[in-house]
């Protein structure tokens, strides 16, 4: 009678649990380690790097001003601008009939945002030398303007704030990625943190419920004494029972229901990360199988499958069986002011290649402070044997022939009279060319018929190919007789000297640019 009473409650007690809810509630703990790099340099008296830069930090390691066993130098190579064009959008607005009723056109100054840099190491350790480089490009668009010469001075009027912008969360991303690069590969970066959880049951009336809590509290207060420097020898005795408890509720839901699955899962997943957390990847792995072969959440088991790899990689790598250790980081570098120092390492550089009027091609660097002068004199950036900046080469616009930047941007040397000379401003070698002289201006278009050229970011020169000087469109002769050079320039092309006399162009960039374009693309009429 006993025994019938005994299998009838087991039936009703199994019954009962396959009936509740089995909902799981993510549980946070605390968790403290040191990560372990892939490639470590294991004796520790060679723990040491020198670098250019006071904006990173390898921890684990000594900084030392120079000589260490990894040489490091950072390099920002600077922002650039791209082609700046304001955008025309035409609006209509029509009735129900679709008759269109009026007619607005809107403006949007569009441009490109990209920079630059790159991170060398090598290492003395093993005479190991790399490079890597980071880049970055972000489209901008402003807002909406009613006119063009709206867009235009929104524009030159904050172009700088907002390559700064896009300068300044450039550098800070590269730096970072810097950062992160030498910490993973060569620095012991200690880890402390409550990102971690486990399955906890929430659904009170469900057998295992009261037991699931008692046990969270003690992982909760265990893992909360954990330390990155000291053995987890004594928090591996203290969970003991908690596992035994996790281990014994699996026999206890047996069956292919999915909330039977769910109770098993909850199990295998919190001891998998227990053994985890207590530097055993080999139990890890057999929990991570477990969690597969019970096909309530598979992912969660090839996670943990993966995780235990890659440590139990960290632990050969580094020849160690443990993430618990003390970490010892100096600066004995004698770098008073990090600001200072970064200010004076830190350049921000443009790389080019310059073409001399001998014809020579050199790869050289622009700091970007320099760049706002690049019409009239180059200074290129001088290194010293270790590849640091000391001083600078200048080079006078007419001693140039191309500038052509990495990224794209093109400059090339022409002879013109800017805007601004005065009468009595020239000097005696001016007056060869009627005041022209050689300056560097950005192309903008160059065709076999036409070119257009953009001098100083304000003033656009417009050049016959074949020519010998160009003239700024801002000069008192273009100004006032606006069609008729640009119908002399288009002697040939009737179709286009049309759209002269009808004002279709204006004196603009966006409008010289169609200028030129539909000059070039013009046929014989």
């Amino acid at each position: 009678m006993i025994r019938i009473f005994t299998f009838v409650s087991a039936l009703l007690c199994c019954t009962i649990a396959l009936s509740q809810r089995t909902n799981l509630d993510r549980e946070n703990f605390k968790t403290s380690y040191v990560n372990l790099p892939s490639k470590p340099i294991l004796d520790s008296t060679k723990r040491t790097y020198s670098i250019n830069t006071g904006s990173i930090t390898i921890p684990g390691f000594k900084k030392l001003k120079s000589g260490g066993s990894l040489d490091i130098n950072y390099k920002f190579h600077g922002t650039k601008i791209g082609t700046v064009d304001i955008k025309k959008e035409k609006h209509e607005k029509k009735d129900k009939e679709g008759k269109v009723l009026s007619t607005s056109y809107t403006y949007i100054v569009k441009t490109t945002y990209s920079s630059s840099a790159t991170l060398s190491v090598n290492n003395g350790t093993n005479a190991e030398s790399y490079e890597k480089s980071y880049s970055e490009s972000e489209d901008y668009a402003s807002g909406e303007f009613t006119t063009y010469k709206k867009a235009q001075d929104y524009y030159n009027n904050n172009r700088h704030s907002l390559r700064d912008k896009y300068r300044n969360d450039h550098k800070n991303q590269f730096l970072n990625s810097a950062r992160r690069h030498l910490i993973n590969t060569y620095g012991y970066d200690i880890e402390t943190h409550e990102r971690e959880f486990f399955w906890i049951l929430k659904s009170k009336k469900h057998p295992e419920y009261a037991k699931h809590q008692e046990a969270y509290e003690k992982l909760k207060t265990v893992f909360s004494t954990m330390q990155h420097n000291q053995p987890v020898d004594s928090i591996k005795t203290e969970l003991q029972s908690v596992i035994e408890y996790f281990n014994g509720v699996i026999p206890r839901y047996e069956g292919d229901k999915r909330k039977i699955r769910k109770i098993r899962y909850a199990s295998y997943y919190n001891i998998g990360k227990i053994y985890y957390y207590l530097d055993m990847p080999e139990k890890v792995k057999e929990y991570a199988q477990k969690l597969i072969d019970n096909d309530y959440d598979k992912s969660d088991g090839r996670y943990l499958n993966e995780i235990a790899d890659d440590l139990i990689k960290d632990f050969e790598a580094n020849k160690t069986k443990t993430r618990h250790f003390d970490v010892k980081t100096e600066d004995l570098s004698n770098q008073t002011d990090e600001n200072e120092a970064t200010e004076l390492t830190d350049i921000e550089v443009n790389k080019a290649y310059l073409i001399t009027k001998e014809n020579d091609t050199l790869l050289v660097d622009i700091k970007t402070s320099d760049m706002n002068k690049i019409a009239y004199s180059l200074k290129t950036v001088e290194y010293d044997k270790e590849g640091k900046p000391f001083g600078t080469r200048v080079r006078k616009a007419k001693k140039c022939s191309q500038l052509v930047f990495v990224d794209g941007d093109h400059y090339r040397n022409i002879k013109f009279k800017e805007s601004s000379i005065k009468g009595g401003a020239v000097d005696v070698d001016q007056m060869v060319l009627g005041g022209a002289t050689d300056k560097l201006c950005k192309v903008l278009f160059e065709s076999e018929k036409i070119n257009l050229y953009l001098f100083n970011n304000k003033e656009l020169v417009i050049m016959p190919a074949g020519a010998e000087k160009g003239k700024s469109t801002m000069s008192a002769g273009y100004v006032f007789g606006f069609k008729k050079n640009l119908t002399k320039l288009a002697e040939g092309c009737p179709s286009v000297q049309e759209k002269v006399a009808s004002k279709t162009y204006k004196n603009n960039q966006e409008d010289l640019l169609s200028f030129c374009k539909d000059l070039t693309n013009c046929s014989a009429d």
